[in-house]
């Protein structure tokens, strides 16, 4: 019989289910390369939680990839290091990076239905209301990389963090 069936209720439910992408630390071990004033590029390798998303890196090959990072550790060229994006500042982020492109195509719909009712009584809503929609997506999309450009101000919030240094 399944242990886990039996586990106590005190057991963490990390040990009951593998929720490995919302458990996890979002910690990660990497090589400084540069630094430049309070800034470092550091070098990672690259993970589960970090793969298809490229807003703080960039990627090198398939394994590696190349970050900025706040360095209030005063970690110097060659130190390995531990990086980290705070929990709340990724959730956020992903908010931005999701949750504004739906809100736009959502709006982009309804506008584009109700104009199409309106204008062509009806017979073009839903053409209309997904060429408005889909417009209205991209814009969201286009809009949100100029905001949070690399080097932004806006994109300055959402920078990783070097947390502690491990060894030369």
């Amino acid at each position: 019989m399944d242990d886990r069936r039996n586990a106590a209720p005190d057991t963490e439910l990390t040990e009951l289910y593998d929720y490995p992408s919302a458990t996890r630390s979002r910690e990660e071990e990497g090589t400084v390369l540069a630094v430049h004033g309070d800034m470092a590029e550091v070098l990672l390798r690259r993970s589960r939680l970090c793969e298809g998303c490229g807003s703080c890196c960039v990627v090198v090959d398939s394994d590696t990839m190349l970050a900025e990072a706040d360095n209030p550790v005063g970690a110097e060229k060659g130190d390995r290091v531990i990086v980290d994006l705070p929990a709340d500042r990724s959730i956020r982020a992903a908010l931005i990076l999701y949750g504004i492109p739906l809100l736009a195509f959502l709006v982009g719909y309804g506008l584009g239905a109700l104009l199409g009712a309106a204008v062509f009584g009806g017979g073009y809503a839903v053409p209309l209301g997904l060429i408005f929609a889909f417009a209205s997506l991209a814009i969201s999309y286009i809009l949100i990389s100029r905001i949070y450009a690399p080097h932004s101000k806006a994109s300055s919030k959402y920078r990783l963090v070097i947390t502690r240094k491990l060894y030369k």
